[in-house]
């Protein structure tokens, strides 16, 4: 059974989710490392070998990693937030993305849900899940 200390407001939960995304899209990477607990958990479905920021990212540190490697590797040409879903410490996100490969100008696209778990006002885990064939077909240039 989950702590109750931890579960706060679903709606203010949204607002720390809707920040993150506000952030990252101005490139404001301090303030989205900001927002994230030191030991959050960043999950990416893609296999690392081939996506270099699939995987697992564990802390602060490592994901701010993360950011660096996905802007070193692509750009994003759209990114659609069209629908958050809160209840307790969990909010899912369902979006649509388009992603440039910078190395081989290789476009793909998805449909994904992001599962965010928000803890005294901080990102404590994204999990994100989409169909990974897309990107690895286009990071193979496919």
């Amino acid at each position: 059974m989950s702590n109750p200390e931890n579960i706060s407001n679903p709606e203010e939960n949204v607002q720390v989710v809707k920040q993150f995304y506000a952030a990252l899209g101005k490139g404001n990477i301090p303030g989205v490392l900001d927002l994230l607990a030191e030991d959050v958990e960043w999950e990416m479905p893609h296999p690392r070998e081939i996506v270099p920021f699939g995987g697992i990212w564990r802390g602060r540190e490592e994901v701010g990693k993360f950011f660096a490697v996905t802007h070193e590797y692509t750009e994003f040409k759209k990114v659609e937030l069209r629908e958050y879903i809160a209840q307790n410490n969990k909010v899912v996100v369902l979006g649509y993305t388009k992603v440039l490969v910078r190395a081989n100008q290789r476009e793909y696209d998805n449909e994904l849900v992001a599962i965010w778990t928000v803890e005294n006002g901080k990102i404590k885990q994204m999990r994100d899940f989409m169909d990974t064939v897309p990107a690895v077909s286009a990071f193979r240039g496919e």
